[in-house]
């Protein structure tokens, strides 16, 4: 479905009661831009003011309503193009305050290429390539088992030999261990080569009755024209496939029929450090394909507000999980989607999935499927056994996901811990800042200011800032400007709002340099006001630790917790200063005299660099030449020499 060209407008906060009435998405930002909640409404500007007017008893609305200083929105001509432009941007920005997917991690896919010979690859990208996807998988250990299984059977290439059926290549040992029929020397016809092919994908697809039957076929064939040694290897192949399949499968005979995914959520709240509660809900996906259950896909959910119901949880997981590129690529659309209990908006995901279907079949030679029922598990009893089963994966699915995150708390509380003893801190410094600077010869200088707590990265924390009052080289001072800026904010509270970051004060100040760094810092925060930060340096190489109340450095053994820790929080403000640093430095690069001139854009300023090589070549050369080079009238060319000899 496409979407008609829309046009977002920012509101400021004390203009809320301006907002259109009318149905639309609207985006809430904090006072940095950053958008903290996506939503959609028949009402724009009733939505977003019932959320500056929370329940006392909700400390997520409470929170939400601290941050929002803006709101952006965009009118909709239908309620599900709102639906779409919703889940769009949900996982475009991943808004703080929404249901969304807790990690970014991409799950492997197994691919057949749409190459004129076709190869099969695992991988993590999902491109709109007109190859075709199967997956995902839950790591990539059983995809390439899969994949390996397969070849020994059908035995497609895996090799990245431009291969076109017209130019010879030389075979490699996959053709000698029989795991490719080497179409790189013709040992293979077309006709054969993508019969196997097919059958590949047949497999990965699960359907296996559409599978057996064609091998039964060729296996007669083979065996009336007297092939037997052919019908002999087919026959073999088959028991090997049905034996996979017997030991692998839950089959459901009577739902052949009708593709389906079992779909549901099992959570878990884990208290943390913020108004309320934080959740974190494991959603399991059961494929079952003409009656066997072929695939389980795992995934894990971020919930901030602990009082969504289970309905609303799914019901955003479902809209996230069949609008993503993979599945629409992969057109992963099942006939039904079962759920535990009925969704209060099941009529809008069947619309959604209506229109995703149509636009992904629209230029597709397949047959688009009907449209897409959600189901409650409790209306047949095969839905119901499958639904107990996906329910007892997502619970395993959770547990293992809590265990990983316990023993990963655990580790780091103990690192704290050998922090606190080493550089004899009061406390275990629970929050810890790190700052770094980055320049290159006093050029384009920049600070990073890095946040972790109880040991993690708060990414949402990190700040940058770019040096204004330090010219030339001087890394003492540039440090001391950035430790100004930051405690500034704990001194001027009120100036800076709520800003977390801004008025938190810190258990532990790391400064990524030596002893001049460290007394640069300590020093600024003294004539600040500031006193009583723990606050010491890390120098690289030697991996020494400068305190200010010891003459010499702490030397932390390789081994230690401690220092891992410390170098972790570290290397990240490193790489966070100089990505910054990097990309200031790359603005300038790409400046130069030609941006003032009018009628030179980008494509014909790189054209004329590219040719020329230099500014100052342009400027040596005729207006003729510039004029044929960068296919412009002689007149912009003669602009071009007079603006640059001036």
């Amino acid at each position: 479905m496409n979407l008609s060209p829309q046009q977002m407008i920012s509101t400021p906060l004390d203009s809320f009661d301006k907002l259109p009435d009318r149905p639309g998405v609207y985006i809430l930002k904090n006072s940095e831009g950053n958008p903290v909640y996506v939503g959609k409404a028949t009402s724009i500007k009733g939505r977003v003011l019932a959320h500056l007017r929370p329940r006392y008893d909700d400390p997520i609305g409470q929170s939400l309503k601290d941050q929002i200083q803006s709101a952006d929105y965009i009118f909709n001509q239908s309620p599900l193009e709102a639906l779409i432009l919703e889940n769009v941007l949900i996982k475009l920005h991943k808004p703080k305050y929404n249901i969304r997917l807790k990690d970014d991690k991409s799950y492997p896919y197994i691919k057949v290429s749409s190459d004129p010979v076709p190869r099969v690859l695992v991988t993590r990208r999902v491109e709109e390539d007109g190859s075709r996807y199967f997956g995902p998988y839950g790591n990539a250990r059983a995809a390439r088992r899969t994949v390996k299984y397969l070849r020994k059977i059908f035995p497609i290439r895996g090799c990245t030999l431009p291969l076109t059926w017209e130019k010879k290549f030389k075979s490699c040992i996959d053709y000698n261990i029989g795991l490719c029929k080497a179409p790189c020397i013709f040992a293979v016809t077309k006709n054969e080569y993508f019969d196997d092919v097919r059958k590949f994908e047949l497999f990965l697809e699960g359907k296996l009755v559409k599978l057996s039957k064609v091998m039964y076929d060729e296996m007669w064939k083979a065996s009336e024209g007297q092939d037997f040694e052919r019908a002999s290897k087919i026959r073999n192949e088959i028991r090997s496939l049905e034996a996979t399949a017997l030991k692998q499968r839950i089959v459901f005979p009577s739902q052949k029929e009708r593709d389906k995914d079992i779909i549901t959520i099992a959570r878990q709240i884990e208290p943390i450090e913020s108004p309320g509660n934080a959740e974190i809900a494991a959603a399991i996906v059961f494929q079952v394909r003409e009656g066997n259950v072929v695939g389980r896909e795992k995934y894990i959910l971020d919930v901030v507000n602990a009082a969504s119901s289970d309905s609303e949880i799914l019901s955003a997981f479902i809209k996230q999980h069949y609008s993503s590129l993979e599945a629409r690529i992969a057109k992963q659309f099942p006939h039904e989607i079962v759920v535990p209990a009925k969704l209060a908006d099941s009529e809008e995901i069947e619309s959604l999935l209506h229109g995703l279907i149509s636009a992904e079949f629209a230029n597709s030679e397949e047959k688009p499927l009907d449209d897409v029922r959600v189901v409650v598990a409790s209306e047949s009893e095969e839905n119901r056994r499958l639904m107990k089963l996906a329910q007892e994966n997502a619970r395993l699915v959770l547990n293992e996901q809590e265990s990983k995150a316990e023993v990963r708390k655990r580790e780091r509380l103990r690192a704290l811990k050998d922090i606190k003893e080493k550089l004899d801190l009061d406390h275990i410094p629970r929050r810890i800042e790190c700052f770094d600077i980055s320049n290159i010869r006093g050029q384009e200088a920049v600070g990073a200011m890095t946040v972790f707590v109880d040991g993690f990265p708060d990414k949402s924390q990190y700040r940058k800032f770019k040096i204004r009052t330090v010219t030339g080289i001087d890394d003492y001072s540039m440090m001391a400007e950035m430790i100004s800026r930051r405690f500034k904010r704990l001194t001027e509270p009120k100036e800076y709002g709520k800003r977390p970051w801004a008025n938190d004060q810190p258990d532990l100040v790391i400064i990524d340099g030596g002893r001049g760094h460290l007394n640069a810092a300590i020093d600024r925060m003294h004539s600040d006001g500031i006193f009583g930060i723990p606050t010491v340096a890390l120098a690289k190489k030697e991996e020494l630790v400068f305190t200010p109340t010891r003459m010499r450095p702490i030397k932390l053994a390789r081994d230690s917790e401690a220092l891992h820790i410390l170098q972790h929080i570290r290397d990240q403000a490193h790489r966070f200063g100089i990505t910054y640093h990097r990309r200031l430095r790359s603005r300038n690069i790409t400046k130069s005299k030609l941006d003032e001139i009018y009628g030179v854009g980008e494509k014909r300023k790189r054209n004329l660099l590219a040719h020329f090589g230099s500014v100052d070549a342009i400027k040596r050369s005729g207006p003729d030449e510039i004029a044929q080079v960068a296919k412009i009238s002689e007149k912009l060319a003669n602009t071009i020499v007079e603006a640059l000899n001036r």
